[in-house]
């Protein structure tokens, strides 16, 4: 009863101010209008980019907690409580109290608008709208508490006016905005960044909603503001006890879990844990500051026929991985390299369940076996425990998983970079990794949500199959259908894009005729499966690096900042993705040497396919070939004069035929390439333009 006496004191004070209701009201009609604004622009993805409430609503908060702090400093309200044994305890959960029924229910109402606005017939996935309550809850409602708490405290240390100016510091430097102050936006970025660390509200607001990803909820930054908040408790707790406000007992009866819950969450923060931050350059550095020579030479002499992968994706990725391995050797093996991500580092590795020595440099591991070494035809069981992730490209956490098998993920016989820098514009490849060999495959995976493989579903959380070409995992924010027999899996924020996919399809399947009956492609087939995958990052300087068209099912990457708010896949944008399908199906041989040759073909073939299909060149014809003719490729002799007599091909009528007899041996020459591949195509060309 007394904490509701105190709960209906404040509560009346801060409504007699009028200022206050004044700025819940324009906070509340200032972020609907934001919502409306972007809602007209159909675009859900607005509560990123509505950072300016929780601006306004932090300072409304840090004001609230000064002001109330001051209201107790009065001699009038100072006598009215001391009449009540523990004041201070009834007058501090009353006010906590009210503040916290106030963010709930002033982000409860701003969701509520945002649900009223965007949650249509054609957008209502009901996984997408938990997550924005979420983010309201943990960037604007929690920050919010916690500017109330610094504002009272502040009260507490300083006297006068003064407070004023401190709090307002304070503001500056822990609001989403404060790289501005710190000015370490567009720089390279460090492991310590104290704009990252201060900042209490999105600590990614200058970036792009990641559709598969979704909102930044993992847990660490839901740990952080339990950090702050029990750290900020304490300071209340000590500044009480130094005042004699509360006794030495009543001090160490809070005290005590207030410190475990910091120590406890320090911990957790101090973690080096996965979280989509901000650092898109960090892969491109990465491979810029540790290059490898490349050539294709990085196989050995083991082949892995059968892989039993357990994961945890809670925080980190976690993998144990048993592989079935025999030596192919003409000799016996002391030592193999194999292929693993950097960013996936190895705790123990055993060999038959004896722990063997390993070294792991780049995307490479080298194991040592010198005291048992691996006689020809020996089977064997590798045994590797690793963890990690902390890539923008790559994740596997509780929230989303992104582990295509393009990626070296798993340990691989093919031990090249997952990287290479291509072209002369010095753009990153994804280099492939896809075994290319048929391998059984047995998966478990706990802590992931709903889980999309090409693995056959054996039972709760578990996997297997055999695959060609490895295998992929994806989770996050997703949905999927079924039409003509074709699994699409796609963000679910671009839902309204996939009510109807007949345009996908049929354009799928003419893509599929065409290359099959020109290319003589065989294997060539409509996937079963297509993800529609926002994987390429603003490092990529080429579209397409992120598709990859595997034999039975399609990986179609997007940039990041694509957002289908109109209707995406129409005829006058389709011939857009012509050249990436086909780069999809040429890029498992573009390795270094392959990359320019390989994406030329693509672009040049996929005018063709265009024009076959009747759709539009332009964008192909205007962007992508012209850049590459350009600007991309590089500039030796060889590739110089194939550029020259690519730019006459073109204006050949021929050129705009895919069943043209040129496309047949430039794609033969993709198949079996060799050092004269540059020289050979300028040969065919020249003698195609001399007729």
């Amino acid at each position: 009863m007394k904490i509701i006496n105190c709960y209906t004191f404040y509560l009346r004070i801060l409504a007699r101010t009028w200022v206050v209701p004044i700025l819940f009201l324009g906070i509340l009609i200032y972020g609907s209008f934001l919502f409306f604004v972007y809602s007209s622009l159909n675009d859900p993805q607005s509560v990123v980019f509505a950072n300016p409430v929780v601006l306004a609503l932090m300072v409304c908060y840090l004001f609230i907690g000064i002001y109330l702090a001051k209201i107790d400093e009065k001699e009038e309200i100072y006598e009215t409580f001391s009449i009540i044994k523990n004041a201070v305890l009834y007058k501090t959960l009353a006010k906590w109290l009210l503040i916290l029924s106030s963010v709930v229910l002033i982000t409860v109402l701003l969701f509520a608008v945002y649900l009223y606005l965007f949650f249509t017939k054609d957008f209502n996935n009901k996984t997408y709208f938990l997550s924005v309550l979420k983010y309201i809850w943990l960037y604007w409602g929690l920050s919010s508490f916690i500017m109330f708490l610094l504002g009272n405290l502040l009260s507490l240390w300083i006297r006068g006016k003064f407070v004023y100016l401190i709090a307002l510091f304070i503001y500056v430097f822990t609001i989403p905005m404060n790289y501005v102050v710190f000015r370490t936006e567009g720089k390279i970025p460090s492991q310590f960044r104290i704009d990252k660390i201060l900042n209490l509200g999105e600590p990614n607001m200058t970036r792009a909603y990641n559709s598969l990803y979704g909102f930044s909820l993992d847990t660490i930054h839901w740990d952080k503001k339990l950090l702050i908040i029990s750290l900020l408790t304490i300071l209340f707790l000590l500044t009480w006890k130094k005042r004699m406000i509360i006794s030495k007992s009543q001090l160490k009866f809070s005290l005590i879990p207030m410190l475990v819950i910091l120590v406890g969450s320090a911990a957790y923060v101090l973690q080096p844990l996965q979280v989509l931050s901000d650092n898109d350059g960090a892969t491109d550095r990465y491979y810029r500051e540790n290059k490898i020579s490349v050539n294709k030479s990085f196989g050995n002499p083991i082949s892995f026929k059968k892989y039993d992968i357990e994961l945890s994706t809670k925080t980190n990725l976690n993998a144990s991985v048993k592989i079935q391995a025999i030596s192919t050797a003409t000799k016996d093996v002391k030592q193999i390299k194999l292929g693993l991500f950097h960013e996936l580092h190895i705790h123990q590795v055993k060999m038959d369940g004896t722990e063997i020595k390993f070294k792991q440099k780049n995307d490479s591991v080298t194991l040592y076996f010198e005291d048992n070494t691996w006689k020809p035809n020996d089977n064997r069981i590798l045994e590797f425990n690793y963890e990690g992730l902390q890539s923008n490209l790559y994740f596997g956490n509780s929230q989303a998983v992104y582990l295509p098998n393009y990626m070296p993920w798993l340990p691989s016989e093919n031990s090249l970079p997952a990287f290479d820098i291509v072209t002369k514009n010095q753009f990153l490849h994804r280099v492939p990794h896809q075994p290319n060999d048929k391998k059984e495959y047995h998966l478990k995976v706990k802590g992931a949500n709903e889980l999309y493989t090409n693995l056959t579903k054996t039972g709760e959380r578990t996997w297997e199959g055999t695959s060609t070409d490895g295998i992929s995992l994806l989770s996050g924010q997703l949905s999927s259908k079924i039409d003509n027999n074709v699994t699409y899996v796609f963000p679910n924020t671009w839902e309204s894009q996939f009510e109807h996919t007949d345009s996908i399809y049929n354009y799928l399947n003419d893509v599929t005729k065409v290359m099959k009956t020109t290319l003589k492609d065989d294997h060539l087939t409509v996937p079963r499966t297509i993800y529609f995958v926002p994987n390429q990052s603003i490092t990529d300087g080429l579209p397409g690096e992120g598709t990859w068209w595997n034999n039975d099912y399609l990986i179609w990457g997007f940039n990041h900042i694509d957002y289908p708010s109109t209707p995406f896949f129409t005829v006058d944008r389709l011939g857009d993705f012509t050249p990436q399908l086909v780069f999809a199906k040429t890029k498992v041989s573009s390795y270094k040497e392959d990359f320019e040759f390989n994406i030329l073909f693509s672009n040049v073939f996929g005018r063709a396919l265009n024009n076959t299909l009747q759709l539009p060149n332009e964008g192909v014809e205007s962007s992508s070939l012209d850049y590459l003719i350009r600007y991309a490729i590089g500039e030796n002799q060889a590739k110089q004069k194939v550029k020259e007599q690519v730019n006459i091909w073109l204006k050949n009528k021929d050129s705009l035929n895919p069943e043209s007899s040129i496309y047949k041996e430039w794609y033969s020459l993709i198949q079996h390439s060799t050092s004269q591949k540059w020289n050979k195509l300028h040969d065919i060309l020249k003698e195609e333009n001399s007729k």
